[in-house]
C-alpha cells in the first residue's frame, strides 16, 4: 500500500509534485484559482490489478497521443466516481459523470478529463488481461460509461466496500479484495464487448457506419469523433466516404432523420412531443430539425406525427 498526499509538500510545489511524481501519465492544470492544492492517492497492488483511491481539488487532465506513444502506458482503468461531477472524453465518447457512475479509460489512447473537487476509486488492470478476453475489440472500451445492471452494480458495490475497509484488512485480505475487483471488472468489460458490434478489420467505411449506427443519437457525434472511435485519421475517414452517395457528416444526419421518422411513426403509442423526439435523435436546434426533416420527407415532423395518428385511428 502506497499513499501520496500533497500535505507532505510545500504549497507552491504541490501541483508540480502531483503532475511529475503521482499522475505522471497526465498533463494537469488547476480548474480554479483557489489557494493551495489538495490531493491524496492510495494505491494498493493485487495479483491481478491495482486499487486506486483518489481525492483531489478540481483539476483538468489530458493524455495526448505523443505521451501515449512514449511512456508505455498500457493499462485499462475502470473508475467509480464517489463524489463530485466530472467529464471524461475518449474514443469519441464524451460523458458527464455523476456520483455512482462507472467508466473506462484506456491509457494507451488519448484522453481528456475535467474533475471537479472529487473522490474516485478504481481498479487498474493490465491490458493483456482485458485483451485476452476482448481481443481486438478492447480498443473500443475507452471512454465508455458502464451503466448496465448486474455486473456493474456488483463491481460498484465491491469497490465502494473495499475502499471503506482497505486500511483495516490484512495484506492477504487486501490482495483478495483487489483480485476480486479485477475479476468482476474483466467480466463486465467482456460483457460490454460481447454486446457490441464487432468492427471489421481494415474496413474503415464499414467500421464507421457501425459507429454511426450505434452513436448517431449523441448530438456531439461528428466526423472527428467517428474517426477517433474507428481508430483512423479524419483524412482517412473522408477518403473512405469519397465514393459514397453521402459524406460522413451527411450519413450521420441521415441516421438521425431516419430514427426521428421511425419514432414519429409510432405515435400516438410513443408519448413524446416533436421537440422531445428531435432531442432524442441528436438534434439540438428544433428549427434545423424541422427544415431538414421537411427537405427529406416532404412534410414537417408534426405532419408526420398527425398522419401516423390518423392511420392508427382508421385501423
Amino acid at each position: 500500500m502506497i499513499e501520496f498526499d500533497t500535505g507532505k509538500v510545500e504549497a507552491k510545489e504541490r501541483l508540480d509534485y502531483w503532475s511529475s511524481d503521482v499522475l505522471r501519465r497526465m498533463s494537469i492544470a488547476r480548474m480554479d484559482a483557489g489557494p493551495g492544492f489538495f490531493a491524496r492517492l492510495l494505491r494498493t497492488q493485487g495479483r491481478r490489478g491495482e486499487f486506486w483511491d483518489h481525492t483531489s481539488d478540481a483539476i483538468r487532465v489530458e493524455r495526448g497521443a505523443r505521451r501515449c506513444a512514449s511512456d508505455g502506458g498500457d493499462e485499462i482503468y475502470v473508475g467509480l466516481l464517489l463524489d463530485g461531477p466530472s467529464r471524461v472524453s475518449q474514443n469519441g465518447n464524451d460523458h458527464a459523470l455523476v456520483a455512482g457512475n462507472l467508466y473506462v479509460v484506456d491509457f494507451a489512447r488519448p484522453v481528456r478529463a475535467e474533475w471537479s473537487s472529487h473522490r474516485e476509486i478504481a481498479i487498474v488492470i493490465p491490458r493483456e488481461r482485458v485483451a485476452a478476453l476482448a481481443g481486438r475489440r478492447a480498443m473500443t472500451l475507452g471512454g465508455q460509461r458502464l451503466n448496465r445492471p448486474g455486473l456493474a452494480e456488483l463491481l460498484a458495490s465491491h469497490l465502494a466496500l473495499t475502499a471503506r475497509r482497505m486500511r483495516g484488512l490484512s495484506s492477504v485480505g487486501r490482495e483478495a479484495a483487489i483480485d476480486a475487483a479485477a475479476d468482476l471488472a474483466c467480466a463486465l468489460l467482456r460483457s460490454v464487448v460481447d454486446e457490441a458490434v464487432d468492427l471489421p478489420s481494415g474496413d474503415i467505411l464499414a467500421a464507421a457506419r457501425m459507429v454511426i449506427d450505434q452513436r448517431h443519437t449523441d448530438a456531439r457525434l461528428s466526423p472527428a469523433r467517428v474517426a477517433a472511435a474507428v481508430g483512423c485519421s479524419r483524412s482517412e475517414l473522408y477518403r473512405a466516404f469519397a465514393g459514397q452517395a453521402e459524406s460522413v457528416a451527411a450519413t450521420i444526419w441521415t441516421a438521425r432523420l431516419e430514427r426521428s421518422r421511425r419514432m414519429l411513426a409510432l405515435q400516438p403509442a410513443l408519448d413524446l412531443s416533436v421537440a422531445q423526439i428531435s432531442t432524442h435523435c441528436g438534434f439540438l436546434d428544433p428549427s434545423s430539425f424541422n427544415r431538414m426533416f421537411r427537405n427529406r420527407y416532404g412534410m414537417t415532423p408534426r405532419d408526420m406525427r398527425e398522419l401516423a395518428g390518423s392511420r392508427t385511428t382508421i385501423a
